[in-house]
């Protein structure tokens, strides 16, 4: 490997791993916006696959909702239903046979006596109802602790008495400091609660952009812990008591020998974060699962025949009922819709768990390892291609792995990280273009000052624009010009380096001058001589006539240099040969010096003119004088046998004082 790939090698490393330790200190000093952005992108997961029915998750008509709407209000002739309409549907859906009535409220406390015995002896009778009640949800980094329920001489004593006969003691495995710590407690009133099935928090704890996508299972509360109202009824529904229940903080809350009915027991793991979290596996927005109205359940006892076509829909059925009419309050924004009833959260924990479609979060560890495979990627690309490629590349390398990450979502359930990896690799492939830009400018910059050196500055900028003008080899009809100063080697013999290059670089600088004026290509400097060439690299008809009227305006300004310099014992008197024919030109030598040359047998009979040219003179050839036409008086000079030609060649010399006539020479053989 030669020094400069080898210094390109370790920029584009070094960049590279720059990209990536960028991304890294921004994803330790700003955890948050990076966590919010990557569960902005999950959401649209979810919303993708929603709009696909074969990647949507199968649902479970167990779980149903019975909604209490502005329709059911409007038929109930209320719009504020009291407990006797509770108790009512709370009958019927016992008639009805469903296994489980989930009520997504909190009768925080006692009102008319009739009215709350109507509605604890119907809780009573059912023996299937639950409700709910809320905590204050603590984590330990909001920097407080949980004080102990017992200690809060604010809550009721027979609250107390209630919340400590209800608490699970359950098996724990790791450290359960972080799960979430319920504090204040608002409980459905205790003799309420006592005559139902159960009741569970509904208490939420929303991501930092306000969104809810996750679902506390548990709480700790003083030494035990308390269920979350979806836990509190599937863990009954699947016949799980508290003792069979093993909480492992930050890996799964394991519910031991589960089973439906009519099913063979298993355990069920649930993957929960170590604040006990679930994420929710949302069944799609608010119209996904099965939606009966409040008030045809309520009215269903009337007709005997009509509440037995109800227990054949709903018997063995687990109910969610809730308020959702105009106003109601509870209400969120969650991954698949920005107004939806949080009862439904309860809903969709429930069904992800009996169905045991859980979503798990890929490690930290394998997100990092995706990082460091999406920049090694990025920098194998900036080793192999050019800067529009590598950009295209970075991009598609991007766009796949965030395909990648949707089809793990919809094919397996889990949850690449999006943002940090994209970010990284985004970050490498800037950092790695932002440097090849700066090289390529320098690159440009020497190659533009090489450049001028052989081509005039509007062909310099054309080439730099289009680099393939110069690409290649190819044939070409050109004019090719050789000047060289009379006698230059005797009287430069006994001068000092520094005025010999003081005068040729004078003196070339005046040439080369004239020359790109003319849009002339200087091809070498041959010690004093001089070698251009017309007509390339961008094609020019006239480049015969281009290259005369050079050569015209080269000796006029030897004339003038010659003033100048032959009292210092310079002397500048000039020949010029000018001959056209058909060349090969391009770029050529060897990979470490190339040069834009001409090739041919046309370059030979140039330089043999000028040798032959007298003093202060421009001898041109037969094709030359031929594409003059009468632009540039000329007249016969005569044949020269020229070296690798059998016939002697044909020579013209220019006449350039002024009064001659712009005909071409009678005296033309």
């Amino acid at each position: 490997m030669n020094t400069n790939r080898s210094n390109r090698f370790r920029w584009l490393l070094a960049l590279a791993a720059a990209g990536f330790g960028v991304v890294q200190l921004l994803l330790w000093a700003f955890p948050g916006i990076f966590e919010t952005w990557n569960s902005q992108i999950v959401d649209r997961f979810f919303l993708v696959r929603a709009h696909i029915p074969a990647f949507r998750p199968r649902y479970d008509p167990t779980v149903v909702h019975v909604d209490l709407n502005n329709k059911s209000l409007r038929r109930l002739g209320t719009f504020y239903p009291n407990r006797f309409h509770y108790a009512r549907e709370i009958r019927n859906l016992a008639a009805m046979g469903a296994a489980a009535q989930v009520y997504d409220v909190i009768f925080s406390a006692e009102t008319a006596p009739a009215d709350d015995l109507a509605l604890i002896g119907a809780a009573g009778e059912a023996g299937n109802v639950y409700f709910g009640m809320a905590f204050s949800l603590v984590s330990p980094e909001e920097g407080r602790s949980a004080a102990p329920a017992g200690r809060d001489e604010r809550i009721a004593p027979d609250v107390l008495a209630y919340l400590d006969r209800t608490l699970w003691k359950i098996r724990v495995e790791g450290d359960a400091s972080e799960i979430y710590t319920g504090q204040s407690p608002l409980v459905t009133f205790p003799r309420l609660a006592s005559d139902s099935k159960g009741i569970g928090f509904l208490s939420l704890h929303n991501d930092r952009d306000g969104v809810t996508r996750r679902m506390p299972l548990l709480v700790r509360y003083g030494n035990a812990f308390y269920p979350g109202l979806a836990l509190r009824v599937v863990c009954d529904y699947l016949g799980v008591p508290p003792d069979r229940i093993t909480l492992a903080p930050g890996r799964f809350l394991r519910l031991a020998g589960a089973h439906r009915p009519g099913g063979p027991p298993h355990d069920i793991v649930i993957p929960i974060d170590r604040r006990g979290d679930m994420i929710i596996n949302f069944m799609g927005p608010w119209g996904a699962m099965r939606h009966y109205d409040f008030a045809d359940i309520h009215a269903a006892s009337d007709d005997r025949e009509e509440l037995g076509l109800w227990r054949d829909e709903l018997a063995g059925k687990i109910v969610v009922v809730s308020e959702v009419s105009t106003g109601a309050t509870d209400i969120g924004t969650v991954p698949v819709d920005t107004n939806y009833p949080l009862s439904g959260l309860h809903a969709n924990v429930i069904h992800t768990i009996l169905t045991e479609n859980f979503l798990t979060e890929a490690p930290p560890a394998v997100s990092l390892l995706v990082e460091i495979c999406l920049v090694l990627l990025i920098f194998l690309m900036s080793l192999r291609l050019s800067p529009m490629p590598f950009f295209a590349g970075s991009v598609l390398l991007v766009a796949l792995y965030g395909a990648a990450a949707l089809g793990m979502f919809l094919a397996a359930g889990v949850l690449l990280r999006v943002v940090g990896p994209a970010v990284s690799a985004a970050a490498a492939a800037s950092f790695t273009m932002a440097w090849r830009y700066f090289q390529d400018e320098k690159e440009k910059e020497a190659l533009r000052r090489s450049f001028e050196s052989y081509f005039p500055p509007p062909v310099v900028r054309r080439i730099l624009a289009n680099p393939a003008i110069i690409a290649g080899g190819q044939r070409k009809e050109l004019t090719i010009l050789f000047s060289d100063i009379k006698d230059f080697t005797h009287h430069s013999s006994c001068a000092p380096p520094d005025r010999i290059r003081g005068f040729l670089n004078d003196y070339f600088e005046s040439m080369v001058e004239i020359v790109f004026t003319q849009e002339g290509t200087v091809d070498k400097y041959m010690g004093d001589g001089l070698m251009v060439f017309f007509g390339d690299p961008e094609p020019m008809p006239d480049h015969a006539l281009r290259a005369v009227r050079a050569a015209v305006a080269m000796q006029e300004k030897a004339r003038e240099l010659n003033g100048k310099w032959i009292e210092s014992g310079f002397p500048v008197q000039i020949r010029i040969g000018i001959n056209t024919g058909e060349v090969v030109v391009g770029n050529m030598g060897s990979s470490r010096r190339l040069s834009y040359t001409v090739l041919g047998a046309p370059v030979n009979l140039a330089k043999r003119l000028e040798s032959s040219a007298p003093t202060g003179g421009i001898l041109i050839s037969q094709r030359t004088f031929e594409l003059l036409g009468s632009e540039v008086p000329a007249r016969f000079f005569g044949k020269i046998k020229v070296k690798g030609i059998e016939e002697p060649v044909s020579t013209y010399e220019i006449v350039p004082e002024e009064g001659e006539s712009t005909k071409k020479s009678i005296d033309s053989p």
